[in-house]
């Protein structure tokens, strides 16, 4: 097959606007929701880390996506990321089907894209990147899936990045609830900054102080001593939770009616 394959001209528009280049809220994606046919429900998400829009096609990218963020490791998250240098990196190309990834008219290359490219940052202040592609068990079992992954590793293993597949049984869906309950709280700030944090840290100390007690109860308890509304302690409790200045199994669903002490772990703990 001739080496010298081009990008179709359709993505020429994606080209000039620097879809797939920067980092943080300066990335743009190669596709965005409204532009592409998805087999799930498509979603626009607002980055906590990378203070921009994201763009998914699936409810499993979505899923993914949470769990990348709420990684303390994860430092940016690039989604449908583009893998425009493709037949300039990827050497080894006889036995790879790019045939079934191009357009009509001859020597037009689609943009093969991995769903997600990672900045993770390690112990030793390192930078590591790491790839992933994210597919339903079920689509394993296509072979234009199987061929597709294998050009997608073959391309980050001559970049030198770790590139694995991730299904949707491995995105734990309470993890992904209890994530998305809790984060909303970041993005909220109705009631100011400053206000939030001065109150959600006098309901952590109360929390600290109340570990015997019901959860529920000291949140009710919270309410009544400083005269707030019902409903703050409960979202004040999502917010330390989403800052991670309180921390709980986030696999389980959350228990309101066990003690505070069998619920919680506070940050100054071990």
């Amino acid at each position: 097959m001739n080496n010298e394959i081009e990008i179709s001209n359709k993505y020429r528009k994606h080209i000039k606007e620097d879809r797939g280049i920067g980092e943080g809220a300066d990335y743009i994606p190669w596709t965005k929701i409204n532009e592409f046919s998805s087999k799930g429900r498509a979603t626009r998400i607002m980055g906590i880390k990378t203070k921009r829009i994201h763009h998914f096609h699936s409810d499993n990218q979505l899923r993914a996506f949470l769990i990348f963020e709420w990684s303390n490791k994860v430092t940016d998250i690039r989604e449908c990321y583009p893998l425009l240098d493709l037949m300039e990196t990827v050497d080894d190309k006889d036995n790879l089907a790019l045939d079934k990834f191009s357009d009509s008219e001859p020597g037009n290359q689609f943009v093969i894209t991995t769903n997600f490219l990672l900045t993770l940052r390690e112990p030793d202040e390192k930078i590591k990147y790491i790839a992933r592609a994210i597919k339903n068990c079920s689509e394993l079992n296509k072979k234009i899936t199987i061929e597709k992954l294998e050009i997608e590793k073959r391309y980050w293993r001559a970049r030198g990045i770790e590139f694995k597949v991730i299904t949707d049984k491995e995105l734990d869906r309470q993890l992904c609830k209890n994530i998305q309950w809790v984060r909303e709280t970041l993005l909220d700030n109705s009631g100011g900054v400053e206000e939030k944090d001065k109150l959600s840290t006098q309901l952590y100390f109360h929390l600290s102080n109340n570990k015997g007690i019901i959860v529920k109860d000291v949140l009710k308890d919270f309410e009544s001593r400083y005269d707030v509304v019902k409903g703050t302690a409960l979202y004040l409790f999502r917010y330390l939770l989403a800052i991670k200045r309180i921390t709980m199994d986030m696999t389980q669903p959350i228990n309101f009616n066990i003690t505070v002490m069998k619920l919680l772990k506070f940050f100054e703990e071990d």
